[in-house]
């Protein structure tokens, strides 16, 4: 015990030593920072990624009441070192610095740049925080660290003790906050030897005057760190006689949800959880602890709700209470799912849509507490990141669908500010906007550069068309200018990595039925190039994909040595054969569909997809295979990645480099 007791106090003076120095690069004024002052931060760049980069500026991540909240510091240049002057909060204890210039970052080599502040109202005393800000930003195990800033393993369980066990020797106060942190660093450390501590731990927060709060702490100490069972017992019967609509009711009652069965169950489970167990009333720190997840009850009620045509519209009722974090999950299986399958009442998917869309833009200004670790700037990226990747073209086309073309531009003008016309689907719903709303010029300026980025639709090349009929009287020589409008240093990159892709395996022989149960067999395909797309009526990607498939097909249309194969497969129940060739008529797709086998036992007809997994070791559909004229398998795709032209492209790419094939 000695030994470790000397180690402990090397540990801490080291630690001390060590944080105590300023580095090269950094340094602050005055020497010695306190709470609620002013202090000045001084850069220099040199030696790091942000030498000779101008517009430096800084994300100030501070530690108020024991959470991170980042800001946003720019700097002013002052000979070979910037700087700038930052306002202390009154209660925070520690700051941590991240300098940024354009796309370069220096964080002291993930070692951090911080700051611990004194307390200006206690001579001699750190400030509140800065002990446990310390130590937590180096430890993320315990995640209670700064995402994003630094990326290393973490400081030792000794150290985090040592710096909690600061903490609240110095400030009492932190005692309920920090307790169960502390306990579970104390026990990383001393293993069994932690006994007597715990249970004084316990003992504070077992106190006469305990919250729930803390005595949800003292069970899950003496529960999962001492294994004490009368113990945890006496303290959940305490819980429950004090506090019988608590936290414990509620992670019972939330569990319950997801035993129920059917769909009108979960609903009225949730229902009835929401009433008994409001979202403002609930523990977010139990919470996130026992995964009691409100979100997921909000989606139960507007998701199966709608899909039930309940009375009750929860999609009105709850759009405004979902969390940040849920609303992509929800925006998805409420909107997104019916939209591009095109299921359901429209008009009432566009409504859902307006509401969550309204929702969302409401954090565009009030950064969630959840992302508080994000400074204004670096809040507002990712706000919009991930409109644009998850939410915008839906949205912007259900806006089109309702003749709201005007509006839909708007929000497509916006995501090119960000895409810059590299995102086909987008580019799509601006196309249809700016026709509605004879922007010709403006039409015509997008659809080049959405060919010069391959990111175009069937539709954009239909009215690309008729821009170059009107000004050349003709359609001819319009393949060879749609061609040259794209970006060729793309073509030979991409033509580059296909050719990297090739592979030459010999095919299983199979043999399917047609949509008119005429059997098709790979014997008698030999001499021809043979694309064999597997899909099925329920996958979202695999029917987004035609309409390049469809450009790929009547481009070789003429060509009796490549033929087309789209083979259903994974299909469940008996409905699947009618489903599909009403899909293929009703979208006017000249393809040639295959059903692929079902065999005794199993429960979906994927008898030659499941031989072709196991030949190519991959899965999943859309899964495209390119086959030599010696029944070789060439090339394999896997996917759709939005791009019409892009898929037909590539469709034309692995076609040619296949017939030369040795």
């Amino acid at each position: 015990m000695l030994k470790k007791n000397v180690f402990l106090l090397l540990l801490i003076s080291l630690s001390f030593s060590v944080f105590a120095q300023t580095t090269k690069n950094f340094r602050f004024t005055p020497e010695k920072a306190y709470n609620g002052k002013p202090i000045t931060i001084w850069y220099n760049p040199a030696g790091t990624s942000l030498a000779g980069k101008n517009g430096l500026k800084a994300i100030v991540y501070q530690y108020i009441n024991y959470k991170w909240d980042a800001v946003d510091l720019k700097f002013i240049k002052a000979d070979q070192e910037w700087k700038a002057d930052f306002n202390v909060p009154a209660n925070c204890g520690l700051l941590g610095f991240k300098f940024i210039a354009g796309d370069s970052v220096d964080n002291n080599q993930n070692l951090g740049y911080f700051i611990m502040m004194n307390d200006k109202d206690r001579a001699g005393a750190m400030a509140p925080g800065a002990y446990a800000g310390w130590g937590l930003a180096r430890s993320p195990k315990y995640g209670k660290d700064i995402p994003g800033y630094i990326n290393f393993k973490g400081v030792s369980d000794t150290a985090t003790y040592h710096w909690l066990n600061q903490e609240i020797s110095y400030n009492q106060n932190s005692k309920p906050v920090l307790a169960l942190d502390y306990a579970i660093a104390l026990k990383a450390f001393m293993g069994n030897a932690a006994t007597p501590k715990l249970v004084l731990a316990c003992k504070y927060l077992t106190r006469p005057d305990a919250t729930e709060a803390d005595l949800l702490k003292a069970r899950y100490i003496y529960q999962n760190l001492m294994g004490k069972k009368e113990a945890t017992d006496s303290v959940t019967k305490v819980l429950t006689t004090r506090f019988p609509k608590g936290s414990l009711a509620r992670l019972a009652a939330y569990r319950s949800i997801s035993q129920n069965r059917d769909l009108d169950s979960v609903i009225t489970a949730s229902a009835r959880f929401l009433q008994a167990f409001p979202e403002y009333k609930a523990d977010a720190q139990f919470d996130l602890e026992n995964r009691i997840n409100y979100g997921v009850v909000y989606q139960n009620l507007m998701v199966f709700g709608a899909l039930k045509n309940s009375s009750t519209d929860y999609v009105a009722k709850y759009a405004d209470s979902v969390a940040y974090n849920m609303l992509t999950s929800i925006y998805y299986k409420l909107v997104g799912i019916a939209y591009h399958r095109k299921e359901g009442d429209m008009k009432k998917v566009a409504t859902y849509s307006d509401l969550l869309v309204r929702r969302y833009e409401s954090f565009k200004q009030n950064r969630p507490e959840s992302m508080s670790y994000l400074s204004p700037s670096e809040w507002q990226k990712e706000y919009r990141k991930n409109f644009i990747s998850s939410i915008a073209a839906d949205h912007i086309g259900l806006l089109n669908q309702s003749g709201k073309y005007a509006l839909a531009l708007k929000y497509a003008e916006d995501a090119q500010s960000e895409l810059n016309y590299s995102k086909a689907d987008i580019n799509n719903e601006q196309a249809l906007s700016l026709k509605k709303l004879n922007k010709t010029e403006a039409l015509e300026d997008l659809l080049v550069k959405s060919m010069f980025n391959n990111q175009s639709s069937p539709e954009m090349l239909a009215m690309l068309k008729e821009v170059y009929v009107r000004k050349h009287k003709s359609e001819e020589g319009f393949d060879a200018y749609a061609d040259s409008l794209k970006n060729p240093a793309d073509k030979v990159k991409e033509n580059e990595e296909i050719k990297s892709t090739m592979i030459k395996r010999e095919m299983p022989s199979w043999s399917m039925k047609d949509l008119n149960g005429k059997t098709v067999n790979s014997a008698d395909l030999k001499g021809k190039v043979v694309i064999l797309d597997f899909w099925a009526t329920w996958c979202v990607p695999c029917k987004a994909s035609f309409p390049g498939m469809k450009i790929a097909v009547e481009k070789y249309k003429n060509d009796p040595n490549v033929v087309f194969y789209f083979v259903d497969t994974e299909e469940r129940g008996d409905t699947y054969k009618a489903e599909n060739a009403k899909f293929i008529k009703d979208n006017n797709y000249p393809f040639n569909v295959l059903f692929d086998n079902k065999t005794t036992g199993s429960k979906t007809n994927s008898e030659v997809y499941n031989q072709i997994c196991k030949l190519t070791e991959n899965s999943g559909i859309p899964q495209k295979l390119i086959i030599d004229k010696n029944g070789f398998l060439r090339f394999v795709s896997i996917g759709f990645k939005g791009s019409a032209t892009g898929l037909a492209d590539e469709m034309s790419a692995l076609i040619e480099m296949t017939k030369t094939a040795e």
